[in-house]
């Protein structure tokens, strides 16, 4: 079911038309009815009441095909397209941007063209699908350098950061917000200013640079600051409670992500609450303190469900699944995992799916039922080939080597250690070759291959050798 295709019709009276001996508005009246609910469900949105927003979007879109009118028709769909984003329906959401696209093009309107083919990537990228996510934003970028609109520029500059954030091309990356960045200050605009230090952050945060991605995020920060952006502010105040987080200052985190629910609450932003309830859970599963984190992440669910947030609820699941596990309440966490992945699979989030496959691999694991582990890790694995990620395809096969054997089946754990090894050698990545190393050889050993296991043994030592420290050695071991 595409988005206009839904029957917004059947709402218990007779749909509005514009035949002048009906009882019901002129068609001058409908079109300020179609603007009205327009105005309304962009107000819903801001606030974060989805819900809301889409029947207002809904009804703005039937009134705008009732009146032919294109450019409403438009707004409505891309209005739509944003909601559906928001709480997760992608299929909708890329249809609704779509049939946008292909209605400003007959309208001729080439800027509003390129911002939609830039949404259209947003819900790529969201879908997991960066390869068509990255293609949008090339089209939106060489469409907005032909009209020559340094802002559009930014806009697609952005987002093709952001794509190659989840490429994990982060030199790429980085040079792509350096553009956002170069046209802010071009322009002395200090909002895209913001945006461009927002992804130079995430990107030093996703290279494990916590210290460099502090100083963009405090960047981030000031810009917001100084333009008296309330919103722009709780998202600085976000970002950089997470990297206090990483970084282990966790009262600072707690602070910041207190000063992303203050404004929350005074912009009246349910979602905006609801992510700074999940940041402040988060904190105190950091510091130990869970039973605090099952709190905030009990009225993080409520209100995501609240707004109809599905990406939100399920990731919530997944948080209040750690926790319970942490305290040793094993059914509970199996309850929240299973529930994070059945939302995942619903909403088609092969990330967050992945995610949800690991865990539950884990939970089982940490139980010693590593029978029940072996098929979570397998579907796993294969996952983890899908989205070519190579990192989680490794620690797939680390955790099947070690279900392996733990069950005693030493040949299928020999098995998947040589893939982790392989894998670990394609990265590049010598403690975790360090690691694959010794895991082959207490295999090898079990099975008797005492010649084997000792030339794995000294891979291994030359391994934890280069690292340097005896803590590296013991981190490698099963």
């Amino acid at each position: 079911m595409t988005a206009v295709k839904i029957n917004t019709y059947h709402w218990g009276r007779r749909s509005p038309t514009c035949s002048r001996t009906s009882r019901w508005p002129s068609r001058r009246d409908i079109a300020g009815e179609c603007r009205a609910h327009g105005n309304l469900g962009s107000a819903y949105f801001s606030k974060g009441n989805y819900k809301e927003a889409l029947t207002s979007h809904r009804y703005q879109l039937v009134l705008a095909m009732k009146c032919k009118d294109t450019q409403a028709a438009a707004s409505a769909l891309t209005s739509l397209g944003h909601v559906y984003t928001a709480i997760g329906d992608y299929p909708n959401a890329l249809a609704s941007h779509k049939q946008c696209v292909q209605l400003v093009k007959q309208m001729g309107d080439k800027l509003q063209e390129a911002r939609e083919i830039g949404n259209v990537g947003a819900v790529y990228l969201a879908m997991g699908d960066f390869d068509s996510a990255v293609d949008c934003h090339m089209e939106h970028l060489r469409i907005a350098k032909h009209l020559n609109n340094k802002v559009e520029e930014a806009r697609a500059y952005s987002n093709l950061g952001s794509s190659h954030h989840y490429k994990r091309n982060f030199d790429q990356a980085i040079a792509f917000h350096n553009h956002v960045l170069r046209i802010a200050q071009d322009l002395g605009d200090r909002t895209i200013e913001a945006r461009a230090y927002a992804g130079l952050g995430h990107a030093a945060r996703c290279m494990s640079d916590y210290g460099q991605a502090q100083r963009w995020h405090e960047k981030q920060l000031d810009m917001a600051l100084s333009t008296k952006d309330k919103v722009a502010e709780g998202r600085a105040c976000s970002n950089l409670g997470i990297v206090y987080q990483l970084m282990g200052h966790h009262d600072a985190a707690l602070k910041l992500h207190q000063a992303h629910l203050n404004i929350a609450r005074l912009l009246q932003d349910r979602a905006g609450m609801g992510r700074a309830y999940g940041n402040i859970g988060n904190a105190y599963s950091a510091m130990g303190y869970y039973e605090q984190a099952i709190k905030y992440h009990k009225q993080e669910l409520t209100i995501s469900k609240e707004v109809n947030d599905r990406m939100s609820e399920a990731s919530t699941h997944g948080n209040l699944a750690v926790a319970y596990q942490a305290l040793g309440m094993h059914e509970m966490a199996l309850l929240h995992y299973h529930s994070h992945l059945n939302i995942a699979r619903e909403l088609k989030d092969t990330a967050g799916e992945a995610c949800a496959l690991l865990n539950l691999g884990n939970c089982h694991s940490s139980r010693g039922e590593f029978a029940q582990a072996v098929p979570y890790y397998e579907q796993y694995l294969m996952l983890s080939q899908e989205l070519h990620d190579t990192e989680g395809e490794a620690r797939a096969c680390h955790f099947l080597g070690y279900a392996h054997y733990c069950l005693g089946n030493f040949k299928e754990a020999i098995r998947y250690y040589d893939q982790d090894l392989a894998l670990a050698k394609d990265l590049q990545d010598r403690k975790s070759m360090g690691r694959a190393y010794c895991n082959l050889g207490l295999a090898h050993l079990a099975l008797g291959n005492s010649e084997t296991a000792l030339e794995c043994q000294k891979y291994f030592l030359g391994e934890s050798s280069w690292h340097g420290s005896l803590q590296g050695i013991k981190s490698s071991k099963i």
